[in-house]
């Protein structure tokens, strides 16, 4: 996931083995995802295809209808890799997912890590959320997509290790 930010932008790759995290302007500008932050990243990038949720979770069931702003939601929950596990909330109306809570394991216990999902519109016959609000432990992101293209052609290299700029 590349984010535009003003002073330059943030990176957040994962290759199917490794990943990392680049911010401009941070005392520690580029790092290795490890433990749960590379099982979440896993996750995250099976997760981006609905076929993959039978193969990614395991031990599906399926919890009590909820409310999410007002709306009913179906509450889907599975095993992860290493002691992680999801909740994924469905719209019942709609069927779309609005919610997925993953959590997984460090040294102090179960790290939740929660995205919302808004804003679907149709793109070439799928609809997809324009509107992510991430949220963890210690912070939140917000992204608004303005342009959402399926298949193009993406180098290799985008999801490797990302190469930071030079500090002035």
């Amino acid at each position: 996931m590349l984010s535009h930010l003003p002073d330059g932008e943030s990176s957040r790759t994962f290759d199917g083995r490794a990943g990392w995290f680049a911010i401009p302007l941070a005392v520690v500008p580029k790092y290795p995802l490890t433990g749960g932050e590379l099982d979440g990243a896993r996750l995250d990038a099976q997760l981006s295809f609905p076929a993959e949720i039978a193969r990614s979770l395991t031990g599906l069931r399926v919890g009590p209808v909820t409310e999410i702003n007002g709306k009913e939601v179906y509450i889907l929950q599975g095993n992860g890799a290493r002691g992680s596990f999801a909740s994924l909330y469905f719209d019942r109306e709609s069927g779309l997912l609005v919610r997925i809570i993953r959590y997984t394991p460090s040294k102090i216990g179960k790290v939740p890590t929660q995205v919302d999902y808004a804003d679907y519109r149709d793109v070439g016959g799928i609809k997809f959320p324009y509107r992510w609000i991430v949220t963890w432990l210690d912070g939140r992101d917000e992204f608004d997509f303005g342009d959402v293209k399926f298949n193009v052609p993406i180098d290799a290299a985008k999801f490797g290790e990302p190469a930071i700029a030079a500090r002035p």
